[in-house]
C-alpha cells in the first residue's frame, strides 16, 4: 500500500489527485474540475480557507493511505451517497464515515486516512473553515462567535432537517450546472447558519437524535420514520453494499431487519435519493467495471459473480448503465492502458 505523509492541506490534495490519476481541466467560472477518463471526477467550488462546496463521483484504482500532520477546525456537513471512507487506528482500519447525510464541527490534529482498491464513493460536502466562520458569517448575521456551541465537537450528526437537506442538494445541482458563484456560496452558507439556529432546527441537536422523527409522503398517505427505523436503513445500505449480488427481494431484507417493506423504501429514498434496487445495480455494476478492467474472468462468470442468472440481463443492464456492452467495455479499457493521464 503506497502511503503519503502531507505537512499541508495543499500536500493532502495533491496526493489525493496524483494517486487517483485525477487531471484539473478548464470548468466553470469559480469551480475546479479533476477528472480521470475511468476513475471518476471531482468538482469543487470556492476556497478552503472560507467556503468550498465539492460533488464526487470516483472509483478508487490501488490501495493508498494519506498521513497528515497540520491542525484543522472547520464545519462540515454534506451527504455520502456511496463507499465509505477509512482512517488507520492502531495499525487497523476504521471507518470513519459511511453513506448518509452528516454534520459536525470537526477539529483534527493529525492522522491517517485510508483508500480501499474498488472502492466507488459518491456524495456532496460544504466545508467552511471556523476562522472565517467566526470572523465573517456569524458577525454578519449580528451572532456572538459562541452560536454554534451547542455542536459538540467531533460528534457526527446524520438526521438533519430537511431544510438542510435541500438547501445541499440546491448546491449539488448548482455546481452541476456550473452556476454557482462566489456570492450563491455565501449566500447559501448564510441561510445554512440561520436554518441550523432556527430553534425547531436546533432541538435536533441539543436534545439527541434517539427524539428524532419525521414524516413522508407516499402517494396519499404519510410514513413516520424513526431514529431506529434510519439505523435500520443505513445498515440495510451497508449490507447492500458489502455484497450486493445476494439482494433478491426488499420484502425478504425487510424482515430480517425488522421494518416494513413501506418504511425501508420511503427512508431509503429520503436518506439516498435513489431506490433500494438502483442502489443495488449501482453496486454491482461498479464490482462489474472491476472484474472486467482487472481479471480475465469471462463475462458469464462476471455475470454470475455480481448476482445475474442470465448473461443477456446483465449484458442489457450494463450497456443501459455505462452506454457499452461488456465486452466493449473492456477492449475500450484495454485500448486506454497505455494512454498517458497526467
Amino acid at each position: 500500500m503506497k502511503m503519503y505523509y502531507a505537512r499541508t492541506p495543499e500536500d493532502y490534495e495533491e496526493f489525493f489527485h496524483r494517486q487517483m490519476g485525477m487531471r484539473r481541466l478548464e470548468h466553470a467560472e469559480q469551480e475546479n474540475l479533476w477528472e480521470h477518463p475511468q476513475n471518476g471526477c471531482i468538482i469543487n467550488s470556492g476556497s478552503r480557507g472560507q467556503i468550498q462546496f465539492s460533488i464526487g463521483s470516483y472509483t478508487v484504482p490501488e490501495d493508498f493511505c494519506v498521513e497528515y500532520g497540520y491542525d484543522t477546525r472547520y464545519l462540515h456537513l454534506g451527504i455520502i451517497y456511496e463507499g465509505t471512507t477509512y482512517s488507520l487506528v492502531e495499525d487497523k482500519l476504521k471507518a470513519s464515515a459511511a453513506p448518509s447525510a452528516f454534520l459536525a464541527v470537526e477539529h483534527e490534529c493529525g492522522g491517517v486516512n485510508c483508500w480501499k482498491k474498488g472502492q466507488h464513493l459518491k456524495g456532496i460536502e460544504m466545508s467552511v473553515d471556523m476562522i472565517y466562520l467566526k470572523e465573517v458569517i456569524l458577525p454578519f448575521l449580528g451572532l456572538e462567535e459562541d452560536a454554534l456551541s451547542f455542536l459538540e465537537e467531533n460528534v457526527r450528526y446524520t438526521l438533519l432537517p430537511d431544510e438542510i437537506r435541500n438547501l445541499i442538494f440546491r448546491a449539488e445541482q448548482m455546481i452541476r450546472d456550473g452556476s454557482f458563484t462566489a456570492p450563491l456560496r455565501i449566500s447559501l452558507c448564510l441561510e445554512f447558519i440561520a436554518h441550523l439556529l432556527h430553534p425547531d432546527n436546533r432541538n435536533i441537536f441539543t436534545c439527541g437524535e434517539t427524539d428524532f422523527c419525521k414524516y413522508i409522503s407516499v402517494g396519499k398517505s404519510r410514513v413516520k420514520i424513526t431514529s431506529e427505523d434510519f439505523k435500520k436503513i443505513v445498515e440495510a445500505h451497508d449490507r447492500i453494499e458489502k455484497d450486493a449480488s445476494s439482494f433478491f427481494t426488499i420484502y425478504e431484507l425487510s424482515r430480517e431487519l425488522g421494518i416494513s417493506e413501506q418504511k425501508l423504501k420511503a427512508g431509503f429514498k429520503e436518506l439516498y435519493r435513489q431506490t433500494l434496487w438502483d442502489y443495488a445495480n449501482s453496486v454491482r455494476m461498479h464490482t462489474a467495471v472491476m472484474l472486467l478492467q482487472n481479471t480475465d474472468m469471462r463475462i458469464n462468470e462476471i455475470s454470475q459473480r455480481v448476482g445475474y442468472q442470465s448473461q443477456v440481463a446483465f449484458s442489457n443492464m450494463f450497456k443501459k448503465w455505462c452506454g457499452l456492452t461488456p465486452g466493449q467495455f473492456r477492449t475500450q479499457s484495454i485500448s486506454c492502458d497505455g494512454v498517458p493521464w497526467e
